[in-house]
């Protein structure tokens, strides 16, 4: 099991390579639930995210798929 240490502001973590992954989880579930406390079970510990600087809806979405669409190319 890979384990990271990571610190942020003079506070250290150790993060399993998993609890990794249900960070960014946690976080892009408070991209799409602005101002709500959201949870992640990560190996270490419970993980929560909530999105502090939601101006009106206007934050940025974020997917993992493209937006469907036509692609033009110049042949």
């Amino acid at each position: 099991m890979n384990q990271f240490e990571v610190t942020v502001n003079g506070t250290t973590l150790k993060l399993t390579a998993e609890d990794v992954v249900m960070m960014s989880t946690a976080m892009m579930d408070a991209m799409r639930t602005p101002r709500e406390k959201t949870f992640q079970k990560g190996t270490t510990g419970n993980i929560y995210a909530r999105l502090l600087n939601d101006q009106g809806g206007s934050a940025q979405r974020f997917s993992k798929h493209p937006p469907a669409g036509d692609v033009e190319t110049d042949c």
